[in-house]
């Protein structure tokens, strides 16, 4: 294994930490699923959550390739507890579990056959889910334990939500420990009121040296 030869650890040790981020991921692997994530490896995953695939291969190349210079930064940020780390690993197993019974039950839900359903979940795009042949609509999927609780938006989510207006419903789907069920709110801009907060993490910036 490429990452236990750089780094003069065991392949096992690797292995396990493989298997603990599996249960949050969409993969054919379970993964410790009977096991809470470590804080350590929540606050992991709150800090790269919105990192690019590409930002991120590119960080853990850096890292195999010990150049800590390169990477202090980035490290000094994950290793330093500043803050009580979100439950990441719980939000994202939710927003699982709400996709996929959207998913399931989309045509009661919105009057759109599973067949139109456009996944747009890793386009970056502010919304979950398109519709075949109505461009302007966006789909947004939360999902709650409970019967009541917070929904989180993102900034891009938010700001399509205020351009789309009445194009831009959210599909909350709660109850999921239970019965799912879902409510449908449309133009979530007008309808509901919201707070904002602002928190420090990891960004990921791309630099060249050009000439002309």
């Amino acid at each position: 294994m490429e990452a236990a030869g750089a780094l003069s650890d065991p392949p096992a040790t690797f292995k396990n930490l493989r298997d603990e981020f599996d249960p949050i991921h969409p993969n054919s692997r379970s993964g410790w699923h009977r096991r809470s994530l470590r804080q350590s490896r929540q606050r992991v995953l709150d800090e790269l959550k919105d990192v690019t695939d590409d930002a991120l291969m590119e960080l853990i190349d850096r890292i195999l390739k010990r150049e800590e210079e390169v990477v202090a930064e980035a490290i000094d940020s994950l290793a330093v507890v500043t803050k009580v780390a979100h439950n990441v690993a719980e939000r994202l197993l939710t927003g699982r579990r709400a996709e996929q019974y959207f998913l399931q039950e989309c045509l009661p839900l919105v009057q759109v056959p599973l067949q139109n359903i456009l996944d747009c979940r890793q386009l970056a795009c502010g919304f979950d889910f398109g519709v075949q042949g109505k461009p302007e609509w966006a789909l947004e999927v939360k999902g709650m334990k409970q019967t009541k609780g917070d929904i989180l938006f993102t900034d891009r989510e938010w700001l399509e939500a205020k351009l789309r207006q009445d194009n831009y419903w959210v599909v909350v789907v709660g109850n999921l420990i239970a019965e799912p069920t879902a409510r449908i709110i449309k133009n979530p801009h007008s309808q509901l009121n919201v707070r904002s907060t602002y928190r420090q993490s990891i960004t990921v910036e791309w630099h060249s040296t050009v000439a002309v």
